[in-house]
């Protein structure tokens, strides 16, 4: 039977010891984690859990100690996942003929509120995956298409009082199958990536309004080797994918070349330096003609700005790169 083990990590890679998270008898399945600022939160799928299906959390704190024996979120099926909005995590999971649902835990891995449901999906079963930003959740999974004959990725936004906003959201179709999503938050967008068909991976910059941004992308190279279960996460300057790839035998492959945000050049001298962090008000300079731009290369009012990462121009020659905190 399947167990959930863990193993710390120190940041230079040096394993401290493997560890037994649950071993139940009937077999632990589909494991994820998140940092909540305090302990690791582990979800899980549990088939026999206090003799029915669960979907189950437990904290470790992170010298590796498991507080928790298992507590049960919700009955469900498999395939869950978590994240830590700063406040509480939202756990969303898969269960048979009733699409993605989800339910909030709070720092103590106590269940907050009720099961809502997400997603109704005409497909058995999805593995949802989920990212929070800019006060959003996104989550998205696969299903089939309108006509019923191949898998679409969709995507729902989440409030962080569990209120769905708006209406599903395609994100990639097409006459091949689109599959097994994974998803980040870049610190301005939402980025999304998928199998498509056997061979290629692909992905698709979203916004926290729920609009894509800009156009699809190929991220695999072009060939006839299959390509299976891609991820993404969101570094400083550069997403990472990494996916299954068959030659052989299956090996891990990944790539590195697409940027976040745009490029960043110095023109001109700046005669006039701002703060490349501020908590609060951008004070810009009134001798001199200033636009502010977002990372999308929109201009913006620079008293109306939200945390991010902004490019000023001062008078059409010298470009500074601000980060606003809060």
């Amino acid at each position: 039977m399947a167990d959930i083990f863990g193993v710390r990590v120190t940041p230079d890679l040096d394993t401290l010891g493997s560890f037994i998270i649950c071993n139940n008898p009937g077999g632990q399945i589909d494991p994820a984690v998140v940092f909540n600022g305090e302990n690791f939160l582990v979800v899980w799928s549990d088939p026999a859990y206090d003799r029915s299906p669960g979907i189950v959390v437990a904290r470790v704190t992170p010298q590796g100690a498991v507080i928790d024996s298992g507590i049960q979120v919700s009955e469900g099926d498999a395939h869950p996942d978590i994240i830590f909005d700063g406040s509480r995590s939202l756990v969303v999971w898969s269960e048979e003929f009733l699409g993605v649902q989800g339910r909030f835990v709070n720092n103590s891995a106590q269940p907050e509120d009720t099961v809502f449901t997400i997603a109704r999906i005409a497909a058995t079963s999805t593995e949802p995956k989920i990212a929070f930003g800019n006060g959003v959740y996104l989550i998205v999974y696969a299903d089939f298409c309108t006509t019923g004959i191949s898998l679409d990725v969709y995507g729902q936004l989440v409030s962080s009082q569990g209120q769905l906003i708006g209406n599903k959201i395609l994100i990639a179709d097409g006459p091949m199958i689109q599959s097994n999503p994974d998803i980040d938050y870049d610190g301005t967008n939402f980025i999304v990536v998928w199998s498509q068909g056997s061979y290629d991976v692909y992905g698709q910059l979203v916004s926290t309004a729920g609009f894509p941004v800009g156009e699809q992308f190929r991220i695999s190279q072009d060939t006839s080797y299959s390509k299976e279960y891609p991820v993404v996460a969101a570094g400083l300057d550069n997403y990472l994918f990494v996916w299954g790839e068959y030659h052989d035998d299956s090996d891990i492959y990944g790539n590195i070349d697409i940027e976040i945000g745009i490029d960043e050049e110095i023109t001109k001298e700046i005669s006039y330096i701002l703060p490349s962090i501020i908590s609060g008000p951008l004070i810009l300079d009134n001798r001199s003609k200033v636009i502010v731009y977002d990372v999308m290369g929109r201009a913006v009012s620079s008293d109306k700005l939200k945390p991010g990462i902004y490019f000023v121009i001062t008078n059409s020659k010298a470009v500074q790169k601000v980060v606003k905190l809060k």
